[in-house]
């Protein structure tokens, strides 16, 4: 089961960073309407709790209960998001297994391909080099 803890003075990039983790997607804060800084602590969202709070993440809900139940229950404004593009999802009606198994599939992808090894041959090299007029290899 995956737990998502929270405290008053978490910043926002360590939320956004559990979310990662746990969800492998991006969250968005908002402070009366307007996207948090990186630097807010959730207090300064408006977080209702003290000390730290251990909140289990039921992967069956839809983003859109999701979002409702931890605003009603924290009172804390927030938006999941893609990792590609850092949106919010537009279908509210994905639950949150699919966000998860979406996210590892992207995460995935990448490693991929930034693994791929770098093969440049000297004649590539060579090809590819501009030589001034009269010199000549």
């Amino acid at each position: 089961m995956k737990v998502l803890k929270l405290h008053p003075l978490m910043t926002i990039s360590l939320l956004q960073m559990q979310f990662q983790r746990l969800l492998c997607c991006n969250v968005m804060v908002y402070v009366k309407n307007k996207p948090a800084s990186a630097f807010d602590t959730l207090r300064e969202t408006g977080f209702a709790g003290d000390g730290l709070i251990a909140y289990p993440i039921d992967e069956t809900l839809s983003l859109r209960e999701f979002e409702a139940e931890l605003e009603d229950h924290f009172n804390v404004s927030l938006e999941l998001c893609g990792k590609r593009d850092n949106k919010p999802f537009m279908n509210k009606s994905l639950h949150l297994y699919q966000v998860s198994a979406m996210g590892a599939a992207y995460e995935h992808s990448t490693r991929e391909e930034g693994s791929t090894p770098l093969e440049i041959t000297l004649e590539m090299l060579l090809n590819s080099r501009q030589t001034p007029p009269g010199f000549s290899f």
